[in-house]
């Protein structure tokens, strides 16, 4: 793991004893998930569905949590738990907010491993 990098992916390497291209598969499985994500909470708060957004934000934790991004789990996981009961509701924004700018980033991370790893293979 590079000093500035903000994935960690020993939990990838141990689910996939080491499977490169089953790696692959894990990264293109976040990529869509989170993407898809980014979309439906801000979809979710604008339209003020705590419950809905509560459920996504579970979601979107696994994926997060699977790339090493623990501290926006942890996030997450709060977001979760305040908008399952409809607390502290101007809190999700800046939650929200951060989860797109840390997930664009392992994005962007990923993409490069991605590409490292199929070199490797090769």
């Amino acid at each position: 793991m590079k000093k500035d990098q903000i994935t960690d992916l020993s939990y990838l390497n141990e689910i996939s004893a080491g499977n490169k291209k089953f790696i692959i598969e894990l990264i293109d499985m976040f990529f869509q998930q989170v993407l898809e994500y980014q979309e439906l909470l801000q979809i979710l708060y604008e339209e003020k569905n705590w419950l809905a957004l509560a459920k996504v934000a579970h979601k979107a934790k696994s994926s997060v949590i699977m790339v090493g991004l623990k501290k926006l789990g942890s996030k997450l996981k709060m977001l979760e738990e305040k908008a399952k009961e409809g607390k502290d509701i101007e809190s999700y924004k800046e939650i929200i907010a951060k989860f797109v700018n840390d997930s664009n980033l392992a994005i962007k991370e990923l993409k490069e491993v991605q590409t490292e790893i199929i070199q490797n293979i090769n």
